[in-house]
């Protein structure tokens, strides 16, 4: 979906999910703390009781289990918000890339036109075909610069 689209709602909706990956990964690194930190203070005194000391062991596997998964999630996440953002970037590109070619293009017509109209005597006003003449010629090297441009893969 994100491939194919540049919609807000997707963005908005990763970096939710990064938010919330965020707090998931602070919480657990706390948790993780104080969990060692019970552990070694003997807070529940369970040290005694063989079951209650691997149960307790295990939530702490457990957590730090947790924690690793959120860290590789996080990762994934930025991965994947990274190639959204060059997706996005490349069709910026190539939109940006298609108005300078079409800018290039028509610039000839209006270029010619703009000599042509100045106040200075050259006698083509004065032709009975000129301005179509003025067309033609304009037509032509649009159409010949075009042609350049889209062999060269401009």
């Amino acid at each position: 979906e994100l491939m194919n689209s540049s919609r807000n709602a997707e963005l908005r909706q990763l970096l939710s999910i990064e938010k919330s990956l965020v707090y998931f990964v602070n919480s657990l690194s706390a948790n993780e703390l104080l969990k060692m930190k019970m552990k070694r203070t003997d807070f529940l005194h369970i040290n005694g009781d063989e079951d209650l000391s691997d149960l307790f062991e295990d939530i702490i596997i457990d957590n730090s289990q947790a924690l690793s998964m959120a860290n590789v999630y996080t990762n994934i996440l930025n991965g994947t918000m990274d190639a959204y953002s060059s997706i996005i970037s490349n069709n910026l590109n190539q939109v940006i890339h298609r108005l300078t070619i079409i800018t290039v293009v028509l610039m000839v017509p209006t270029l010619i036109s703009s000599f042509l109209g100045m106040n200075i005597p050259n006698g083509i006003p004065e032709h009975p075909w000129a301005f179509y003449l003025t067309i033609v010629v304009a037509g032509l090297i649009t159409g010949g610069l075009y042609w350049v441009m889209q062999k060269r893969k401009m």
